[in-house]
């Protein structure tokens, strides 16, 4: 095989593997009566359940959790601990980092933002964040447009969260370059 056609099929194989990575969607459900919310981690403190406002009149589709510099992250993994250090790992529009508040919807949708819309009310979290998180179904993850919410109060605690998970996706970067040094033992 020539150099031309190891190349085009690894990029191939990358490309099916990152594709392939989280193409399921996992659509959560309500979450058990033991299913609880996470208090804090890593200087973040529960906040409470908030909605949602991309469909809210008057808020022109903007989210609640909103940063130009940092899209929101959605996967089958999800749980409050690896969403806090996705908003913790920064850097927002702005240049912060960490960013201010972490959300979690639908079970496995997380959004940050340095501030939350002023759209955005407390909601009874029992009725509205009942979601359980696709990665923990012992935690909760929001609801249908509804947002279990975390703010950033202590800044001293942040690491604790990279440290405990270790840094995001390299679980799949470790596979990816195995499969890579696979392919280049086999050429």
């Amino acid at each position: 095989m020539s150099i031309r056609s190891t190349t085009a099929l690894l990029f191939l194989t990358l490309g099916l593997i990152a594709s392939a990575q989280d193409s399921t969607i996992v659509y959560p459900t309500t979450a058990a009566a033991s299913a609880t919310i996470l208090p804090s981690a890593s200087g973040y403190t529960y906040a409470g359940c908030y909605n949602e406002t991309v469909n809210y009149p008057g808020s022109s589709g903007a989210r609640a959790l909103q940063d130009g510099g940092k899209s929101g992250s959605a996967n089958n993994t999800m749980t409050p601990l690896a969403c806090i250090e996705y908003c913790a790992s920064g850097p927002g529009s702005n240049g912060t980092s960490p960013l201010q508040y972490a959300g979690l919807e639908y079970g496995r949708e997380c959004w940050c933002g340095t501030y939350l819309s002023a759209l955005s009310e407390q909601l009874n979290e029992t009725a509205r964040c009942d979601l359980a998180c696709n990665g923990n179904s012992s935690e909760i993850c929001g609801g249908s447009l509804a947002l279990t919410l975390y703010n950033l109060t202590d800044r001293s605690q942040l690491g604790a969260a990279a440290s405990a998970l270790g840094s995001n996706g390299a679980g799949f970067w470790a596979t990816a370059a195995a499969i890579t040094l696979l392919f280049a033992a086999l050429m």
